[in-house]
């Protein structure tokens, strides 16, 4: 992705590696620290933190980053750089040392398919590793954005997540839960993003109307019934991420953002409290656990923006550097190593824990080092972007 140099991303890069590790501790302590998780887990959704801050941090960049260069050619070359060589690595060896979910043995060509478009978990097909879910929704997002971009809207992005929350609340009960066959997924996804970036204004606008028509009905009718407030819930708050962003060049009102965000939280509240009353569960303390979640997710955020101009801990920003190869990589790892993560107990556990992570940090700094970099040099070249020195961990003052 184009990105922003290097001293104004250390706070997004901090933000990043608290959500990434979240996320860790969310799914390692399934096998570990199990004795942690019962305490915490009465009073944190760790994992929905973890990725809600990602969806945060993504809504607040990626706009921003189309906006900065105005070429939509460039964003979905590079975005498709920065993501897919690492996600088709980490794809294959799932599908080469993992169990994979029975569907995918039995229709290799669909799988392929519906893995190819990156929004495999709205279109009703197993994925080969749990957390490629919300790369399904981070290239929903890049499809709304860019269309809006095309037609000239995007400047309309508090409206477009209180809008988003509203429709989830209201609608969520009528979605007919019926993915979109992946062929067809995958025919209007190239003919969509081609007629995007031909140039040609016209086939431009034709373009963005099929991306944002395809997008709107994956997101309300591709997700499973236990979720289905999430297909615009989760685009909704990274539309928050955006009007943050505006609010703070300048662009809107703040009171627009804060007006933007407590619409979008008070509607993920009643998504979760829904759940909990479909579960059956819901009492004071799980009500207590939601909020809680929430205050974490936007308390994190407003942290990170009121310390952007701080220095940032060098170990921080190294893992929010590397955090989406320790995001992709994490749950994999985890699944190879279950059976061994499984068995330390007592003075074994804090040895096990340090040796888990010390692995998934090498691997992702390897995968970081040779996967990721490599591909968005690719993306830069292929974009006639030019290629910048190798970027470093910078911990100065942002």
């Amino acid at each position: 992705m184009p990105a922003a140099p290097q001293h104004r991303m250390a706070w997004l890069d901090a933000l990043r590696a608290v959500a990434a590790l979240l996320v860790v501790y969310a799914h390692l302590s399934h096998y570990l620290l199990r004795g942690a998780r019962d305490v915490s887990a009465e009073w944190l959704h760790a994992g929905t933190a973890g990725v809600m801050l990602f969806f945060l941090v993504s809504g607040y960049i990626i706009p921003a980053s189309l906006e900065r260069h105005g070429d939509l050619r460039r964003f979905w070359i590079n975005r498709a750089a920065r993501l897919f060589p690492l996600y088709l690595v980490v794809a294959a060896l799932c599908v080469a040392v993992l169990p994979l979910d029975p569907y995918l043995s039995a229709h290799p060509g669909t799988a392929v398919v519906a893995h190819a478009t990156m929004l495999t978990h709205l279109l009703g097909v197993p994925l080969v590793t749990p957390v490629f879910w919300t790369l399904t929704f981070e290239m929903a997002f890049y499809l709304v954005v860019s269309a809006l971009f095309a037609l000239g809207w995007h400047r309309a992005s508090g409206g477009i997540a209180i809008a988003l929350a509203a429709v989830a609340v209201l609608t969520a009960p009528l979605s007919p839960g019926v993915p979109v066959p992946p062929v067809l997924a995958a025919v209007l996804l190239a003919c969509g993003l081609a007629a995007l970036t031909c140039g040609r204004r016209p086939l431009v606008a034709a373009g963005a109307v099929t991306l944002l028509a395809a997008a709107a009905v994956l997101l309300l009718a591709g997700q499973d019934r236990a979720h289905v407030w999430d297909g615009l819930l989760i685009p909704a708050v990274m539309f928050v991420g955006t009007t943050i962003y505006r609010a703070e060049r300048g662009q809107i009102p703040r009171r627009r953002a804060v007006l933007a965000a407590a619409v979008v939280a008070a509607a993920l509240l009643v998504n979760w409290l829904a759940e909990l009353v479909a579960l059956d569960g819901l009492t004071a303390r799980y009500v207590t656990r939601s909020v809680l979640t929430l205050l974490v997710i936007g308390g994190s955020f407003a942290v990170g923006m009121v310390l952007r101009h701080r220095r940032v801990p060098r170990a921080l920003a190294w893992i929010g550097l590397v955090s989406y190869s320790v995001y992709l990589v994490h749950v994999p790892l985890i699944r190879l190593t279950g059976p061994i993560l499984s068995g330390a107990r007592g003075p074994l556990e804090p040895v096990a824990v340090l040796t888990f992570l010390a692995v998934l940090f090498g691997l992702s700094w390897l995968s970081y080092r040779y996967v990721e970099l490599p591909g968005q040099r690719l993306g830069r070249r292929l974009a006639g972007s030019p290629v910048p020195p190798k970027p470093r961990v910078e911990v100065g003052a942002t």
